[in-house]
């Protein structure tokens, strides 16, 4: 069976979901590639919090609220920060930030990333001109001058006028046409976790930058934390198999019991970390976007940021047009978040190696630049203002 619509979106997590809705509501026909069932019923808030969370930036919240998502996101459970609290190994000074001090309601907002994708895939599949096609992924690709068509697992052919990748890391689309990428290892894992504490989190953001990487305590609305503790390759297995009284324990130390003792821990996970920027985003109909496009270190939970950072630029670009396969502003595109996405990935890794280094003089230069950042609200506007642009 073979159907055509304006743009084929591959991939249904929640930048290509935001994609997929962005387009859909200025008029265009979309399809949806997905290789997961779509999400069912609504999650019960008595559930437990995901293991994977984001902290949405308030240019993130404006897309999706843009888009009619937010409310319901935040009528079912999430977590506002208002302040952000950073320090380090191996020095004494911290970087505080508050929102009301940066005129802003709050900082950003920690959401599970499962209750988003669910979000937006309820209000995609009301819309009579978004079709799923779940349970299957694209095989087969012919990228020509008039069409993209692709196949599918099933064996079904699905012809548009533009292809917008966003399957993640390990793009399907970007393997199948060879585009190039650029890839680093930090040669770490992330081990993530929820966890409670002795004190409360204050709604802050709490970041404390190791030797072998960031330790970060983002605050959830049932009190307690979710923790993503970044740990040289050598280590994970080691922290991995610790009883969960041995891990509250050696959790609390590495976080200078800056909440007391942490003193309950859920099931835990780890993830390698890795870096990676495609070459070409854009060839002729196919679009890259999201971790097909880019990958950074997951500081703080803000990587996604960039992904809806994507959604948005394509939103403005496609305001108001009648045709989807549009070059010019497709080459726009590429050329604006492409060198976005290389700055962001750049920043996170110069901060891990900054942060990484032990010598007597880094630390005391690093030292001293975060006593001139804490103690300047102009650098600390312009920090948070920059974080607002390029995550967002």
């Amino acid at each position: 069976m073979t159907t055509s619509y304006d743009v084929i979106v591959v991939g249904g997590g929640m930048v290509g979901s935001s994609a997929a809705l962005a387009l859909a509501q200025q008029g265009f026909s979309v399809a949806v590639i997905e290789r997961q069932k779509l999400a069912g019923e609504p999650m019960e808030l008595t559930e437990a919090y995901d293991l994977r969370v984001s902290a949405i930036s308030p240019s993130s919240q404006a897309l999706l609220s843009e888009l009619g998502v937010w409310q319901e996101i935040t009528r079912m459970r999430s977590c506002d920060y208002h302040k952000m609290f950073i320090w380090h190994e191996n020095g004494n000074s911290v970087v505080r930030f508050a929102s009301e001090q940066l005129g802003l309601a709050h900082l950003g907002t920690i959401v599970e990333n499962r209750l988003i994708q669910w979000s937006l895939q309820q209000v995609l599949q009301g819309l009579s001109n978004v079709h799923f096609f779940t349970e299957q992924q694209v095989v087969h690709i012919e990228n020509g001058s008039d069409e993209v068509q692709v196949k599918t697992s099933t064996g079904r052919f699905v012809h548009a006028q533009l292809l917008i990748a966003a399957d993640g890391r390990e793009s399907s689309v970007r393997n199948l046409l060879k585009l190039p990428v650029i890839s680093g290892s930090y040669q770490q894992s992330a081990i993530v976790a929820n966890v409670s504490t002795e004190k409360s989190h204050d709604n802050t953001a709490w970041q404390r930058f190791l030797v072998t990487g960031p330790l970060a305590f983002l605050p959830l609305s049932n009190g307690q934390s979710s923790i993503v503790w970044s740990v040289d390759d050598d280590q994970v297995d080691k922290l991995m198999d610790l009883s969960d009284t041995a891990f509250t324990e050696a959790l609390s130390a590495a976080f200078e019991f800056r909440l007391g003792a942490v003193t309950q821990t859920s099931a835990r996970a780890a993830f390698p970390l890795n870096w990676h920027n495609a070459q070409q985003w854009l060839q002729q109909r196919v679009l890259l976007i999201g971790d097909a496009a880019h990958g950074v270190h997951p500081l703080a939970g803000q990587g996604v940021n960039l992904g809806f950072a994507d959604v948005a630029l394509l939103k403005t670009l496609f305001y108001g047009q009648s045709a989807i396969y549009q070059p010019r502003l497709l080459r726009r595109f590429e050329r604006q978040r492409k060198a976005e996405a290389a700055s962001a990935t750049h920043l996170f890794s110069l901060l891990k190696l900054l942060y990484g280094q032990q010598g007597g003089l880094i630390c005391r230069v690093r030292d001293l630049g975060m006593s001139i950042v804490d103690a300047n609200m102009m650098l600390k506007r312009l920090i948070m203002n920059s974080a607002v642009k390029n995550m967002a």
